[in-house]
């Protein structure tokens, strides 16, 4: 590498940010600020891989002979960090040749990194740096533009490197490659090989239909002809686990070439016996020539495509028991389709309503905004007993409306068993779905949840004119439980489909998982701790309950009454709750147990059944499930962040995690919990059932080695939680 040479030498005025400049032992002069390393000039270059280690500059409008002194300067997208790599210039003084090898030993491991492509020249004894960047392409291939963020030769720069993370694990392949931004300016990435994959074999949807029990797809293929070919196009069930991952082939009907596409026509007998509720992706595999290596690319929706799947096509598959099959455009503007009952949303009255908010919204906009309108709800707004309910609570009774400067309202469901709760502020209620909701919601400016965005509307609805408005609110969101024993990132991480604007948390642990995993900044980040921790207190005294409360599975999520029968899941608890041990357990040491199932099972509480007295099936949103914790003398849990509640209350927890190793393929944990738990694991009902006898023997006390954790995983022991949410939200949202 170069020796690097001090750009910014002299501070001659520093009022008006004027610095001088050495290049080759000549000073000239600039006037930029010292660590900005962008460019305020363009100059149009063709920018391109050369051999293993080099890439070439080709300048359209210059000659080199024009710098009285010239040379490159890489500077970090998301840091200070600057390279001089060496150059060559062409003999015919157009271009030249940047030599890059030296940069794979800065690199750093396991990270994704990019530099933008900088010239810095002195011309007529004035310093000019220039952001190297070519237009013209950038719009021929605007339609490429649209689909992605950025775009990415095909032809990388160096070999591949095998790079392991910080700590020599999870070693990928990476590589160097220059890409162009939408506005065409140069870049070079020191990125993942999947990443290059994902970003050069590229498949655009250009028309589709489905008739007569067959979907049809025409598609355009952008791909490297010799070294790709196209092997399948798959129909495909979505799931984590990839034994369920169910897959049809499309039949190919046709493929011509024109240029640098291909152009393919598909179709597939819609596999209706084999139909799985509730996501179909559609993917093409392609197969390198020189080897058996595949790769899978989903299709890419241009965005008036995007629109009339969304608005204007009705079509669909009906198939039997009032399901339907019909295509739409993902939160990534890929195509894929869903497989769903259909509901009173999917009607034209529906959209109807949803035109005439629209239309009422758009009249008297300005009438609506300077109402600052911000809304509060939980799940599926469902439910008043969580997070969003305690912080409206605090809101309505300590004058936050006022000190906000918002009209703050709870959007909950007419048949609601909480609306009683809100009695003493109905006139601050909004009924979900009403006309009046989908106004309010249009004009929001601040949107305060357990959930995210989408769940402030009805879920699942085809060609909703409002959801999308949604999109852009600012949310603030409140968490149903600590973020520790599922990885969410993926979905919640910062510019994912479930990002937020501030995010609540617990304690400096939580805290550290969600600045390291989730992509947030320092001020997005409100360690306050749950608004429900407000009135959390011990209610157990006189009282001998156990409380017994599952997470979900996303393997199970939409499955059957019959598939779900047969599941782990439900043999497990099944297996627990009507065992003769739990019941002789329960008996006596004078106990019941209250047996809670999560929301997503909620329609298979009918399939559970017990013979004994002792024990209570409560489905989802039957009762507050903070008075079940409060009043519970233990729990048991599998993976479910209720046990940070219990054990806020210095309450012990059991877990019960018989299929760990499926749970952590399909979910993922922040922890090991195979040491990092606060109580004593089984992995089948008896062991299950000895360390809850063993709870009773020390008289539900937690264990010392469990009881030291405790201080780690919690900051406040108060309740002034939501007013430390109401602080974070004034300073974030100032308004005068």
């Amino acid at each position: 590498m170069a020796k690097n040479i001090q750009l910014r030498e002299n501070r001659l005025d520093e009022e008006n940010g004027i610095y001088q400049v050495v290049i080759d032992s000549r000073k000239t002069t600039e006037e930029f600020s010292l660590y900005n390393l962008t460019a305020p000039e363009n100059m149009k270059a063709d920018v391109r891989s050369e051999k293993k280690g080099f890439f070439h500059v080709a300048l359209q409008e210059k000659n080199i002979g024009d710098f009285e002194d010239m040379r490159i300067l890489l500077a970090g997208v998301k840091n200070q960090e600057i390279y001089f790599p060496e150059i060559r210039k062409d003999d015919d003084g157009r271009g030249f040749t940047v030599d890059i090898r030296p940069l794979i030993e800065n690199l750093e491991h396991g990270r994704n990194k990019s530099v933008r492509i900088l010239l810095e020249t002195v011309e007529g004894g004035k310093y000019h740096r220039y952001a190297l960047m070519d237009d013209k392409r950038a719009e021929q291939d605007s339609e490429l533009q649209n689909e992605l963020k950025n775009w990415i030769c095909a032809s990388p720069c160096t070999d591949t490197v095998l790079m392991a993370d910080e700590e020599g694990e999870n070693e990928k392949a990476y590589t160097l490659a220059i890409y162009m931004d939408r506005k065409g300016k140069w870049f070079l990435s020191f990125c993942t090989e999947s990443r290059i994959e994902s970003e050069t074999k590229i498949t655009h949807l250009k028309r589709f239909s489905i008739r007569k029990g067959k979907i049809i797809l025409n598609l355009k293929l952008e791909i490297n002809r010799n070294v790709y070919e196209i092997e399948s196009v798959i129909f495909k069930f979505r799931n984590k686990l990839k034994e369920l991952q169910e897959e049809y082939d499309f039949n190919i009907l046709q493929s011509r070439t024109k240029g640098r596409y291909t152009y393919v026509k598909v179709s597939i007998d819609i596999p209706e016996s084999s139909l799985k509720s509730l996501y179909w992706d559609v993917v093409v595999r392609y197969k390198r020539k020189d080897s058996e290596e595949t790769y899978d690319s989903f299709i890419s929706m241009g965005k008036a495509l995007r629109y009339f799947t969304a608005f204007f096509y009705t079509g669909s598959y009906k198939a039997k028991d009032n399901f339907f099959l019909y295509p739409y455009n993902t939160g990534t503007k890929k195509l894929a389709f869903q497989y769903r009952e259909k509901g009173e949303c999917d009607t034209l009255g529906f959209r109807f309503k949803e035109s005439v908010a629209f239309c009422l919204f758009q009249l008297l906009k300005p009438y609506w905004k300077r109402k600052h309108i911000q809304l509060v709800y939980e799940k599926f707004c469902m439910m008043a007993q969580d997070n969003g309910y305690y912080f409206f609570k605090h809101c309505m009774e300590n004058g936050e409306e006022e000190r906000q400067k918002s009209h703050i309202y709870y959007v909950i469901t007419k048949d609601s068993a909480d609306r009683s709760k809100l009695e003493p502020y109905m006139d601050h209620v909004i009924d979900f779905m009403s006309l009046r909701h989908m106004i309010y919601m249009q004009a929001a400016d601040l949107l305060v949840s357990t959930d995210t965005r989408s769940q402030l509307y009805a879920m699942r609805q085809r060609g909703s004119i409002l959801k999308k408005t949604l999109r852009k609110k600012p949310l603030v969101f409140l968490q149903h439980g600590v973020t520790a024993l599922k990885r969410v990132d993926f979905f919640y991480g910062k510019g994912k489909a479930g990002s937020c604007n501030l995010f609540v948390v617990t304690s400096d642990f939580e805290k550290q998982i969600v600045k390291e995993n989730f992509g947030y900044a320092e001020d997005e980040i409100v360690n306050s701790g749950f608004a429900r921790w407000d009135v959390l207190e011990d209610k157990s005294e006189g009282l001998r309950e156990i409380l017994i409360m599952p997470t979900w599975r996303s393997w199970l999520e939409n499955a059957t009454p019959e598939e779900f029968k047969e599941s782990d899941y439900f043999r497990n608890y099944m297996e627990l709750l009507n065992s003769s041990r739990f019941h002789d357990f329960l008996r006596n040491n004078n106990l019941k147990a209250n047996f809670y199932l999560h929301s997503k099972f909620r329609e298979f509480m009918q399939d559970f059944s017990v013979e004994s007295e002792r024990i209570r099936l409560i489905a989802f949103g039957e009762e507050p499930a903070n008075e079940l914790m409060m009043q519970c003398k233990m729990l048991v849990t599998d993976y479910s962040s209720v046990c940070w509640d219990v054990f806020y209350l210095d309450k012990p927890v059991v877990f019960f995690q018989f299929d760990r190793d499926k749970y952590e393929e399909a979910h993922g944990s922040y922890l090991d919990m195979s040491k990092d738990l606060f109580g004593d694991c089984a992995q089948d009902v008896d062991g299950l059932l000895g360390y809850m006898e063993k709870c009773v023997e020390d008289n539900f006390r937690i264990q010392p080695k469990y009881e030291k954790m405790r201080n780690n995983f919690y900051k406040y022991f108060d309740d002034q939680n939501s007013r430390r949410i109401c602080d974070a939200i004034v300073e974030k949202w100032k308004r005068k």
